[in-house]
């Protein structure tokens, strides 16, 4: 199994599946580390960094 944070394999019995809902849709099920991780750097930022001008 691979998190969906960091991108690297999760050894047996060390995940955890984070419910994800959304108010367009069902949601989704997200898998990540138990102990957590750090953030892969070649996913992208899911909000804006900066701010307004």
């Amino acid at each position: 199994m691979i998190c969906d944070r960091c991108d690297k394999p999760i050894p047996e019995g060390e995940a955890e599946h984070v419910p994800v809902f959304s108010g367009s849709g069902a949601g989704a099920t997200v898998v990540l580390h138990r102990d957590g991780c750090r953030v892969s750097p070649t996913h992208p930022v899911p909000y804006p960094t900066g701010r307004g001008r």
